[in-house]
């Protein structure tokens, strides 16, 4: 997924929920908003509003640079993969030394704990950070607009796809 100077907005409209005896099932309407004139700002962030195309609420969202978008998702990725080759390194260390024994009188702290907890935050942490920077897209703040022009998280039903 390349990021230019025009963007997409793919926004869902819940239809219905459906509730099971252990789960629910919700159906969206899903419409793709793009036109040629869809583009970004030059510098900095904008905010861009729009019309739910099923009903008609107006939401808001926050567009930003291509300049800015790519220099996120670039750090975002870098991050990422640093994380998950750290692994390279924290995982033998951590079979080496949880492989050895000690002495009931040995009074040194046993390193096994924290890199046990260092390779776990650095798998979990680098496969998000990754995932995180392949899809971003610099499309931020979804917002819905009330009637009076102020902003709110809560969508109502509506999110971004």
């Amino acid at each position: 997924m390349s990021l230019d100077e025009s963007y997409s907005l793919g926004i869902g409209c819940r239809m219905s929920v459906e509730s099971g005896l252990s789960s629910a099932t919700v159906k969206w309407s899903v419409a793709a908003l793009s036109t040629p004139e869809m583009l970004r700002p030059e510098r900095g962030d904008e905010d861009v509003t729009f019309a739910c195309p099923r009903c008609t609420k107006l939401f808001s969202v926050r567009v930003e640079s291509e300049a800015k978008a790519r220099v996120k998702r670039r750090i975002y990725l870098v991050l990422g993969w640093a994380l998950l080759l750290s692994l390279l390194v924290t995982v033998p260390m951590l079979f080496h030394l949880g492989g050895q024994t000690r002495e009931e009188s040995d009074q040194s702290t046993n390193p096994v704990g924290i890199l046990f907890a260092l390779v776990s935050v650095g798998f979990v942490a680098g496969l998000t950070f990754r995932a995180l920077g392949a899809r971003y897209e610099g499309i931020k703040k979804f917002r819905l607009v009330r009637q009076d022009g102020t902003r709110t998280a809560w969508v109502q039903g509506h999110r971004m796809f």
